[in-house]
């Protein structure tokens, strides 16, 4: 009797063990999705901080200008009074073309002294003469002009010197020609012997 009791005792106990059994199978499925729905949240928030970063970084940082070329403005040369140049007045506009292994440091030091240098350009100009207009390429005004650049910013920056909208004022252009006016002056001279009594002088 004991043996059929003992038998009989069997089937509850599995029927009690099955569902442990079960349990313990059914605990890391169900862990599972929760497993990747954390690497899941963890990889949106790396790459929403990555597309954020970039973003601040593409709109943060200005475009980059690729010209090399600045300009200074406008200036104007006035030759003094006792210029022999036939140039009494010239109107430009002064750009400067920048070397490129200091073109971002160069634009900084421009933007910096930027009224100190305007400031040296026409102190250049009021020592400048009309001759240094007369020449068709302004090498020399170009060279005096590139000099006084780098010197005012304290390096090298400039590779060429650019001016346009040269406009020329000629201070004798309308004035009479000297050998006319060395005949006015006969001329007059003629009269003024006719109205003293003298004679009429040759030619008249």
């Amino acid at each position: 009797m004991a043996g059929e009791a003992d038998v009989q005792a069997d089937p509850s106990e599995s029927a009690r063990q099955e569902p442990q059994a079960a349990e313990k199978a059914a605990t890391p499925r169900k862990s599972l999705p929760w497993k990747w729905i954390g690497i899941a949240a963890g990889v949106s928030v790396v790459n929403f901080a990555v597309g954020f970063a970039c973003c601040r970084v593409l709109t943060g940082t200005p475009p980059v200008d690729r010209n090399p070329e600045v300009s200074l403005g406008s200036f104007r040369f006035r030759a003094d009074r006792g210029d022999a140049s036939s140039v009494a007045d010239a109107e430009f506009t002064l750009h400067i073309a920048l070397l490129d292994q200091v073109d971002q440091l160069a634009r900084g030091q421009l933007e910096t002294h930027k009224y100190r240098l305007r400031q040296k350009v026409e102190e250049l100009l009021r020592q400048a003469h009309g001759a240094d207009f007369e020449d068709p390429e302004l090498g020399g005004l170009k060279r005096q002009l590139q000099e006084q650049v780098n010197e005012t910013l304290g390096m090298r920056v400039i590779a060429d010197v650019i001016i346009t909208d040269l406009e020329l004022d000629r201070g004798d252009a309308t004035a009479k020609p000297q050998s006319e006016l060395a005949g006015v002056a006969a001329w007059a001279e003629g009269r003024s012997g006719l109205a003293s009594g003298g004679e009429t002088p040759a030619g008249h």
